[in-house]
């Protein structure tokens, strides 16, 4: 369960850094967690990252402004590097290699 958690708060936090602005309705579908989940997963993001929550229209949470866009991501040319070399690995290091590109590059809805 933990580490279903640890998990879950990894990829919220690659998508604030993304720019996204999230809600907890949408998380609670997504991870099929409960509302409480999700605040906590906030509460425990917001004690390293700058995350700022907006009632009513238009609200979610967020990161605050100043915070980069793409902060602690690989750089384009760093992303296709590892793309290519992910290609031409074995399996074993194709994974790990995937997992740096998870891990480090802009937020995307699946691995390459």
């Amino acid at each position: 369960m933990l580490d279903h958690a640890f998990r879950r708060r990894r990829e919220i936090e690659r998508m604030l850094l993304s720019g996204k602005k999230l809600t907890v309705a949408e998380l609670m579908g997504r991870y099929r967690v409960g509302r409480k989940s999700i605040s906590r997963d906030f509460e425990v993001i917001g004690e390293e990252l700058p995350v700022v929550s907006k009632q009513g229209f238009n609200g979610g949470y967020f990161l605050m402004d100043g915070v980069g866009k793409y902060q602690n991501s690989l750089s384009k040319e760093q992303l296709e590097c590892l793309e290519k070399l992910a290609v031409s690995c074995a399996a074993e290091d194709r994974a790990t290699v995937l997992s740096i590109i998870h891990e480090f590059g802009p937020y995307c809805e699946k691995l390459t």
